[in-house]
């Protein structure tokens, strides 16, 4: 009530009549006299003269109620509501305009507070909304549908992507699985950090990288330095895991290079491991420190082996213990091997759906990526060079 009051002008000799606190309302000291409506129009703002006049018009002319909102500039300025009606004998002419004013400037201010931070939420929506289509044409663009392209070699591989469950954007995930002029296959998989563009542009960098560089049949060590090498002149956000590898048909023997990723996990005959890192224990992730070398771990395969590479998301839940959620991971594996996998490249793809299925929950927050490998007798004796 402290921000309402009410005046009444005489028309006829100009006098005023104001309640208590109109002059506070009004932004005026508490001795000012109570303004007329000439004194009311030069406290308002030039671009709402017109609406006060507009209202006047009604009332004294018209003989009418009207009201409006006008802009006074008093300093801090303040927004009031004017509501005025006729004051006249009954049957007789207009003496007398009555008022009631106001102060809404708080209410004002809230609301456009309140449109301003929803037209911002809304351009933001907006330009998540274009950048994760980007993200998303982007990625279907540089991990184009499985192709099994290794069969040849004695391997056959399925991959299977899960997205996002909360589509908070489009992650960094990717693998590579090819055959390489040696006669060996290089297999591969990574998370570059973040979502969205920048992570997906990353792993699109990462990913090329690794494609040209696996046709210079360097070591996986070498390989994962020149990749470390890429990660680091990128930026110092730009970090990733990766775990590179080579399988060497005629030894079936699997090289392979941890960069801060998670393990890749071995089922032999319906049981399930980890596979161990060289004594040194993991590389860093890639991106962090220049130069660093990288050690490579030698994992000699049987027939019906089955190798499974896998990006953090599939494990990883937040609050949670990381070395409980590859232990429940394992056993899905296990648990999922049992009676065996199904044969061809559509069994093994069923299998790692089935896994990835098993480890979802309402916790996950993250894409997560499986590549799998099943070791097969070689069809034929591959090409190439000696192993390395």
């Amino acid at each position: 009530m402290a921000r309402a009051c009410w005046a009444e002008w005489n028309l006829s000799d100009s006098a005023v009549l104001g309640s208590y606190g109109l002059q506070q309302v009004l932004g005026l000291s508490s001795e000012a006299p109570v303004p007329g409506l000439p004194d009311l129009a030069a406290m308002t703002d030039p671009g709402d003269r017109g609406t006060l006049y507009e209202v006047l018009y009604d009332v004294i002319l018209r003989g009418r109620s009207a009201e409006c909102e006008l802009t006074l500039t008093r300093v801090p300025a303040r927004i009031v509501r004017f509501s005025a009606e006729p004051v006249r004998l009954q049957g007789g002419p207009v003496w007398g305009v009555r008022g009631v004013i106001m102060d809404i400037t708080r209410g004002r201010c809230s609301r456009d507070r309140a449109q301003h931070a929803e037209q911002e939420a809304d351009s933001a929506r907006k330009r998540a909304r274009g950048l994760a289509d980007v993200a998303v044409t982007l990625r279907e663009a540089v991990v184009p549908r499985f192709a099994n392209e290794l069969a040849p070699l004695g391997l056959e591989t399925a991959a299977v992507y899960c997205p996002d469950p909360d589509a908070a954007g489009v992650g960094g995930d990717w693998f590579k699985a090819r055959a390489l002029p040696s006669g060996r296959a290089l297999l591969a998989i990574g998370d570059a950090r973040g979502h969205g563009l920048e992570a997906v542009t990353l792993m699109a960098k990462l990913r090329y990288a690794l494609a040209g560089l696996a046709y210079t049949d360097e070591p996986v060590e070498k390989l994962t330095a020149w990749l470390n090498h890429v990660a680091c002149d990128d930026g110092r956000e730009s970090t990733a895991t990766a775990v590179v590898a080579r399988f060497h048909p005629a030894q079936s023997l699997l090289r392979w290079v941890c960069a801060g990723h998670p393990q890749p996990v071995l089922v032999r005959e319906g049981s399930a491991c980890l596979l161990q890192h060289p004594p040194s224990g993991p590389g860093l992730e890639l991106g962090v420190v220049p130069g660093e070398p990288y050690t490579a771990t030698e994992t000699t395969l049987s027939v019906g082996d089955v190798v499974l590479m896998y990006t953090d998301g599939l494990v990883e839940r937040r609050g949670s213990d990381l070395d409980t959620d590859t232990a429940r991971l394992l056993r899905v594996v296990e648990r999922l091997a049992r009676g065996g996998i199904a044969p061809g490249r559509d069994g093994l793809e069923r299998y790692g759906q089935a896994v990835a299925q098993d480890m979802a929950g309402a916790h996950r927050t993250d894409d997560a990526t499986l590549l799998l490998v099943r070791c097969m007798p070689v069809p034929t004796a591959p090409p190439g060079g000696p192993e390395r």
